[in-house]
C-alpha cells in the first residue's frame, strides 16, 4: 500500500473543523504541531505592529487513495470565495516506518468498502 502525507496550516479555531472533515473522508489519525507564521500580506494591529495568530499544523498518514478526498474536504473549510485562511497539501511518502498495524487494516477495510 502507497502513503500519503497531508499537511494543512489552519487557524487554530478552525484545527477540529479541518479533522471533523478530514476523518469525514478516511483520515484516521493526525498529529498536531502548534505554529505562527506571517502571510504575504502582514496585518496591521495598534501601535503598528503585526499579528498573524495562531496556527495549527496538522499531519495526516493516509493511504494514497485518501489524498484527492481529503484535500477536496480542506478546500471546502480552508477557502471562503477568492479568500484562503489556510493551506493543504500533499506529499507522496516513499518508505515508511512504524505505522500502527490497526491503522493499515483499516485503510484496507476502507478500500474494500469503496470496491463494493
Amino acid at each position: 500500500m502507497k502513503f500519503t502525507a497531508v499537511l494543512v496550516i489552519a487557524p487554530d479555531d478552525l484545527e477540529d473543523k479541518v479533522i471533523e472533515h478530514a476523518q469525514r473522508v478516511g483520515a484516521t489519525g493526525v498529529t498536531i504541531l502548534p505554529g505562527k507564521g506571517i502571510g504575504g500580506e502582514a496585518k496591521k494591529t495598534f501601535f503598528g505592529l503585526t499579528f498573524e495568530g495562531t496556527q495549527s499544523v496538522l499531519l495526516m498518514v493516509v493511504g494514497s487513495h485518501l489524498t484527492a478526498p481529503i484535500l477536496k474536504e480542506m478546500h471546502r473549510v480552508l477557502v471562503r470565495g477568492t479568500e484562503s485562511r489556510g493551506l493543504a497539501f500533499a506529499v507522496p511518502i516513499e518508505h515508511l516506518t512504524g505505522i500502527d498495524l490497526r491503522q493499515v487494516v483499516s485503510f484496507e477495510e476502507h478500500l474494500r468498502r469503496e470496491d463494493a
